[in-house]
């Protein structure tokens, strides 16, 4: 794995868990989007307990499972998603009373130091197998930087149409090519090197920005009658102030500590030591979730443990600070939640009277979804034909076709990553028996 294992990390990962599932129990914040919105029935005490524990299971567990492990497993970096959605399920799965507040933030504690030393266990395991397949994971996100950078445009294309649509792809591409050409110069002997992906991208969300802001509508006054409807769930959010600015810290000091990443794409880059372009990706992931968050926060009266996922953007860009770098992305994590927290009806509103930006956020994220999910797919196929040269492609397509057919699927972002590593352990299970016999 790509962080390291000592008294710090232990802690913080500890502190992670146990917040998160703390935060969970309380009904204060929790990670599955989806979750949020069923909680207020559970305070109103229109379904009990075990009903909300039941929902959060079923929402949380396949993906903790089926997309976070595989995700976490090949990337060498603990997708956010691994730990925060099974401090949803564990916070629900006890009382809120005080033994259950107590329990859960133990149990979810214990969680997050068994993960961290379960995920380097795996990869130990991994490493000692016949046929060490670890190096050939890396290829499963390799697509992932290349590709990122068509998201706005296929955003663009759900918004605006295919027009403008192609418009920006061409000109990402173009923009794309040109720094690969030119993007290195000298400036009074300084050597300045620009990233390809990381200008076009750059470019991409520029241009979904301009295309949401081109949708206007009317102030008519509805937006402060609906939103005043929520303020009760305002207040409560704002109640629990300080317990969410510590979240934010703590989330915000393991994305600096290289032990979370909060998307698979930021996740690869962050893994090859590109914290500018993961910090690029990680901003243009946190612009589709703000409508979400938000707007399902003040629905609700309760909040996210990492906030819009904008505590992740500066906790990348101080990686490699030291000391200061980690004081300084714990601080800064606490200040933008505090600042999401006063902000909720400013932005809510903000949202009802641009509907472009609003519109923008839920095409954002069904982009990203829909580029992610083709190229962690061609990324595992090219994986596991590396790994099995006369199986590899063959398993991960069939696997992606089988699993479209399931009764219960695994999400499509995670065939990927499942089916190299299903590949990886079968080899070795054919070497055992010697039909896979390994080239010298």
């Amino acid at each position: 794995m790509i962080f390291e294992i000592n008294i710090l990390t232990i802690l913080v990962m500890a502190a992670l868990g146990g917040l998160s599932s703390y935060l969970a129990n309380q009904s204060i914040a929790v990670f599955h989007d989806g979750l949020r919105p069923l909680l207020p029935q559970y305070l109103n005490k229109t379904i009990d307990r075990k009903s909300l524990f039941a929902t959060s299971f079923a929402l949380s567990f396949g993906l903790v499972i089926g997309f976070g492990l595989p995700t976490s497993i090949t990337g060498k970096i603990i997708i956010v998603h691994t730990i925060l959605l099974a401090c949803d399920i564990i916070g629900t799965a006890f009382p809120d009373n005080k033994k259950g507040m107590i329990l859960s933030a133990a149990v979810g504690a214990l969680y997050g130091v068994l993960l961290l030393f379960g995920m380097q266990a795996i990869m130990s395991i991994f490493a000692k197998l016949p046929i060490n397949f670890t190096s050939n994971l890396s290829s499963v996100g390799s697509l992932i930087i290349i590709s990122f950078c068509v998201f706005p445009a296929v955003a663009i294309a759900y918004q605006r149409g295919v027009k403008e649509a192609s418009i920006v792809l061409a000109l990402t591409m173009l923009i794309k090519h040109l720094t690969t050409l030119f993007g290195k110069f000298t400036i009074n002997n300084v050597k300045v090197a620009l990233n390809a992906d990381g200008m076009a991208l750059l470019f991409g969300i520029l241009a979904m920005l301009v295309a949401a802001a081109r949708t206007k509508k009317e102030d008519t006054g509805e937006a402060a009658k609906v939103f005043s409807l929520f303020e009760d769930n305002i207040v409560r959010i704002r109640k629990n102030i300080v317990l969410l600015a510590v979240s934010g810290a703590i989330v915000a000091l393991a994305t600096s500590l290289l032990l979370i990443s909060e998307g698979p794409a930021s996740l690869t880059l962050t893994a090859e030591g590109k914290y500018g372009e993961a910090a690029m990706v990680a901003l243009g992931r946190m612009l589709g979730f703000i409508p979400l968050v938000m707007t399902t926060a003040i629905m609700s009266g309760v909040y996210s443990p990492a906030g819009t996922k904008a505590v992740h953007v500066p906790a990348l860009l101080l990686i490699n600070f030291g000391i200061m770098g980690l004081v300084g992305s714990f601080f800064i994590g606490a200040l933008i939640m505090i600042i999401e927290v006063l902000l909720l009806n400013v932005i809510a509103k903000g949202m009802d009277k641009s509907p472009g930006l609003k519109e923008l956020g839920d095409n954002t994220r069904t982009a990203m979804s829909k580029v992610l999910d083709l190229a962690l797919l061609v990324g595992g196929m090219l994986a596991a034909n590396a790994i099995a040269p006369t199986i590899g492609y063959i398993f991960v397509i069939g696997l992606y076709f089988i699993n479209q057919n399931s009764k219960k699927p695994i999400p499509t972002m995670a065939v990927g990553p499942v089916g190299a590593i299903a590949v990886g352990i079968l080899v070795n299970i054919l070497h055992l028996i010697g039909l896979f016999p390994v080239s010298k």
